[in-house]
């Protein structure tokens, strides 16, 4: 498996992201601030893969302090701060931060403070190994999902799905979310052939999940993103599926910028359109779409395709980093937990509350 992301001996390393496909360069830091521009910059870039990251880097600034106990909470609090600070969109950021705030409310007055460091880093671990195990439910629910809605198709041939940005390995450090489906429906002999969006303006889906699929062995063809619709006119998609940064409580979704379009045109060509997310995903503070907060990056990713200016520096520029899909456009929610269908809204309402009240949270490995 690609290794996205590890930690030893004290030290982050991770894939950069930025480079691929074209350069395979991992880094090692021991700095919290180089992980932190690591995530702001999208060298570690995908909900889950975010969340990853957030819960080491917390590790990571936590190992550097040496002052008293006294003065920690203040210092941890301070760097809590620094890492949300990093990526507004991704829920996952805060699921990891607000864990790693309630390992420090609930050890902190009986741990000594090499205790209470070694606590902070067993519940990144833990957030990195439920990630894992996430992919591989949320991939063993959306066959399911697939062979029941899509199986009329099934007996006459395998399918031909579309995606969007990257949601493999390089997003999860797992087997994927709506990659790890593909991957795994793949696997199972159910799908022909994937077309992966280019997804503009970083190209996440030509340069990333082009390039885990190439290493997978599995067929595929990259596309620009205007050019799905003539995609589902021809009959050349049958079904579309992506993951998502977050997920709001009637089920609106924010996922990277273009995924609305592929949504509403799914739609229009009587297509499914599932989106698969783990269960922390879900924000259920949040009651609609229209309150998740949208990044918007820097007009420089738009002015230039890696490194190559396209534009001048004075071209006005709206670079929004997601869309946000409501729900109607949506025919399925895979989780880790199950496959939320026809009233999912409702679904939705009970599974995540369940979640939330099991022994670690939303924790499924720990």
């Amino acid at each position: 498996m690609i290794d996205a992301i590890s930690f030893g001996n004290n030290k982050l390393r991770y894939l950069d992201q930025r480079f691929l496909p074209l350069q395979e360069n991992y880094v090692e830091t021991a700095d919290y601030l180089q992980a932190i521009e690591a995530i702001k910059t999208l060298a570690v870039r995908g909900a889950p893969l975010i969340g990853v990251a957030a819960g080491y880097t917390v590790v990571l600034a936590v190992q550097c302090f040496d002052g008293e106990k006294d003065s920690f909470k203040a210092y941890f609090d301070k760097i809590i701060a620094e890492v949300e600070a990093s990526r507004p969109t991704a829920v996952n950021l805060f699921f990891a931060t607000a864990k790693m705030n309630e390992v420090v409310a609930k050890r902190f007055a009986e741990s000594s403070m090499a205790e209470l460091k070694e606590h902070i880093l067993n519940e990144a671990i833990c957030i990195h190994n439920e990630e894992i195990a996430n992919c591989e439910n949320m991939a063993r629910h959306g066959v399911a999902l697939i062979q029941k809605d899509l199986g009329h198709i099934l007996e006459k041939r395998k399918l031909n799905v579309l995606t969007h940005c990257n949601t493999g390995t390089l997003a999860t450090g797992g087997l994927g979310t709506a990659l790890g489906v593909i991957k795994q429906a793949y696997k199972d002999g159910l799908i022909e052939k994937v077309y992966t969006s280019e997804s503009r303006p970083l190209l996440q889906g030509l340069r990333l999940t082009a390039w885990e699929l190439e290493k997978e062995g599995i067929p595929f063809f990259s596309h620009a993103d205007s050019s799905s619709g003539i995609l589902m006119q021809r009959g050349m998609v049958d079904f579309g599926i992506v993951g998502a940064d977050r997920i709001a409580a009637n089920g609106d979704t924010a996922n990277k910028i273009g995924t609305f379009n592929h949504a509403v045109l799914c739609h229009e060509h009587g297509l499914p359109f599932y989106i698969a997310a783990p269960i922390s995903t879900v924000d259920i503070t949040i009651p609609d779409g229209t309150y998740i907060p949208i990044e918007e990056r820097n007009a420089d990713e738009l002015r230039a395709i890696h490194g190559t200016k396209v534009a001048t520096d004075t071209t006005p520029v709206v670079n929004f980093a997601f869309d946000m899909t409501p729900a109607k456009y949506i025919n399925g929610i895979i989780t880790d937990k199950a496959a939320l269908t026809g009233d999912y809204v409702k679904a939705l309402k009970e599974v995540v509350p369940a979640a939330a009240a099991s022994d670690k949270g939303l924790s499924s490995v720990c």
